[in-house]
């Protein structure tokens, strides 16, 4: 009995021993990961655990490439690396070097912990966050169809919140979701509950507020797109989430106000299309000052590309002042002249305004875009046919 209960105390210290190590192993590693060293943390957890049979382990493994990999091949082979205390991620991704290669197969190795562990909500959280990083990344180009995947995150995500070991992320990610098929209301709930859990995560206060606008309850939106845009530090989402807020202060026929904030758009983000071009829409309205150095900003962006001349056309013809419009393409002619694409598309939109009013002068101009074009453009564009009927037209 004595030797039955000795057996027994042992078996016992060396479970605990053993659960310390496990536990020591894990502090180890997160300390690594706290002074970036991404890969040696890495490979501690793999030495003690080479199968991938600890679910704590395997989840600080996945943590590890998920966040802080260099490259990665399908997000199934992954490069480390430990970095200095100055050097981030950012400035190694994309770029050519030596790496520790890692080969982690993240779903399958959960999905082979959760046939033992059925029961361990971590495991399907972090299925869902892996699945979703693949979408984020890879979309349509993974080894599973984009439907799928969105199929996986969405059923590893709900388990994960019906078990009650949800954090923000699935909250949101099930919102997007939600938003991305348009079923708009029911979205809300999971963005509430995601900013519930984070108050500090720009993107739930955005999407929030985007489901909203698209619910027509714009006082609703613009809580939340302004509290997004004081959140975002990333200056592409910052900005748009200015543009966001200009846009509801449209649909509210505040013109001040969204030319306040699509100003400050283009503030945060300088020289960007979809900041000039509702700008100049208001500055054009209101005979803005400052109207003709945003048209010139604007043009000078796409110059060579049809879509800008489009969008002036429809800019200045509904606020009646396509004159103003003909006068700048005639002055660009001369600044222009040595860009042939450029000067063949001025010729070519001078050409339509006349059509109407002077087939001649209209014609000239159709014949000098078509010279331009010819010097640049392959003989088989459809530019040239396009040019060609037009000419025939004006010739009946």
């Amino acid at each position: 009995m004595k030797k039955l209960i000795f057996c027994f105390l042992l078996l016992s210290c060396v479970n605990n021993l053993f659960s310390q190590t496990e536990s020591e192993t894990i502090k180890k590693a997160k300390d690594l990961i706290s002074i970036k060293k991404y890969e040696s943390a890495f490979k501690l957890l793999d030495k003690y655990d080479p199968n991938n049979s600890k679910p704590d382990m395997v989840l600080l493994k996945e943590e590890i490439v998920l966040n802080y990999f260099v490259s990665s091949m399908m997000h199934q082979l992954f490069a480390l690396k430990d970095l200095k205390e100055k050097e981030e991620i950012k400035d190694f991704r994309g770029k050519e070097g030596k790496f520790g290669m890692q080969m982690f197969e993240i779903d399958k190795i959960l999905d082979s912990l959760i046939q033992i562990y059925p029961n361990n909500c971590k495991l399907y959280k972090g299925l869902g966050d892996y699945y979703y990083e693949v979408h984020l990344k890879y979309g349509e180009n993974w080894l599973k169809k984009e439907s799928e995947l969105k199929e996986l995150i969405e059923k590893n995500y709900l388990k994960s919140i019906n078990e009650n070991c949800a954090d923000y992320l699935p909250y949101y990610v099930l919102g997007y979701l939600k938003t991305a098929k348009e079923q708009y209301k029911d979205a809300l709930a999971y963005y509430k509950k995601s900013i519930e859990l984070n108050n500090n995560y720009p993107s739930a206060q955005y999407n929030l507020a985007y489901s909203y606008l698209y619910l027509d309850e714009r006082d609703s939106a613009l809580i939340y797109a302004k509290k997004s845009l004081e959140m975002y530090e990333d200056i592409e989402y910052k900005s748009d989430a200015a543009r966001m807020v200009a846009q509801i202060y449209l649909e509210l026929n505040d013109d001040k106000k969204a030319l306040q904030f699509f100003e400050n758009a283009n503030e945060i983000d300088p020289e960007n299309y979809y900041n000039l071009k509702p700008i100049l829409k208001l500055y054009l309205k209101t005979n803005h000052p400052k109207t003709n150095y945003i048209r010139s900003s604007l043009f000078n962006l796409y110059a060579g590309n049809p879509t800008i001349y489009n969008d002036l056309e429809e800019i200045y013809i509904k606020n009646k002042k396509e004159i103003e419009l003909i006068k700048f393409y005639k002055e660009q002619l001369e600044v222009k002249k040595n860009n042939l694409k450029v000067f063949g598309n001025l010729n070519f939109y001078l050409a339509k305004f006349y059509t109407d009013t002077d087939k001649k002068l209209a014609k000239n101009y159709f014949i000098t875009a078509k010279n331009s074009f010819a010097k640049v453009l392959k003989p088989n564009h459809e530019i040239f046919q396009i040019i060609n009927d037009e000419i025939k037209q004006l010739e009946k």
